[in-house]
């Protein structure tokens, strides 16, 4: 089964609180959602998950949310650094609403207008790496106590500017019509998917650099230091 990395774990522990806790009678569906996204955020990723309004759609499977930010808290980075993914509108679609205890089936998750920042302080050190070792290892917590089948078919982001900054210093900052997010699988560490990410996009823009077609804006000494240092 295909597994995406990022709102897989947002997503897997929604559908499985939603079918454990108690709705009080003053919350909506759609507010009772939204609370557990910032629970499960703090609790089981270490991170900060803010929102201005979220909207269940029962009738067509949908989870809608905008004006998202997903924030780490590493003590290393500044808090605009924090911030690994920001988009004007998320889309959730799938048949998982109706899901079993054990069961999620995502057909896609996109995220439109949006801003991804990977912030580096040391070798192998980010706000990504930090994201998703937290991730990780609450995945492999939840597995051990409870085997959970689930598949997210398709997650990108739709008109995305991607920033790499080093030591609180900007690397790059390219715009790109989408990106979609790789793969990730159990024996997966923080560098393999990173790199599955990263190194495509920098070889991108590279290669357009050098034909003068680029329009990202790139510093292009650190960003040799960057790449010599983190493939060492």
């Amino acid at each position: 089964m295909k597994k995406y990395f990022g709102l897989r774990e947002a997503i897997l522990g929604v559908v499985v609180a939603m079918n454990s806790l108690p709705a009080s009678a003053e919350q909506t569906m759609s507010e009772r959602l939204g609370e557990i996204l910032e629970q499960r955020a703090d609790s089981h990723l270490d991170a900060d998950f803010a929102y201005k309004n979220l909207e269940l759609v029962t009738l067509l499977g949908e989870l809608r949310a905008h004006e998202i930010r997903l924030s780490t808290r590493a003590v290393e980075l500044d808090a605009g650094l924090n911030e690994v993914l920001r988009a004007d509108s998320v889309i959730v679609e799938g048949e998982w609403l109706g899901s079993g205890h054990n069961t999620l089936i995502v057909d896609s998750v996109t995220a439109k207008d949006a801003q991804l920042t990977i912030a580096y302080w040391d070798k192998g050190q980010s706000n990504l790496h930090a994201l998703y070792n937290a991730a990780n290892q609450q995945a492999q917590l939840q597995r051990a106590s409870q085997p959970i089948i689930w598949q997210i078919k398709r997650a990108y982001l739709d008109n995305v500017v991607l920033n790499l900054f080093d030591q609180g210093q900007p690397i790059l900052s390219v715009r790109l019509a989408s990106l979609e997010l790789p793969e990730a699988s159990v024996d997966d560490t923080a560098d393999d998917y990173i790199a599955r990410l990263l190194w495509p996009v920098l070889e991108q823009v590279l290669e357009q650099a050098m034909t003068g077609s680029s329009d990202a804006v790139v510093d292009y000494g650190r960003l040799t230091q960057f790449i010599w240092r983190e493939i060492r």
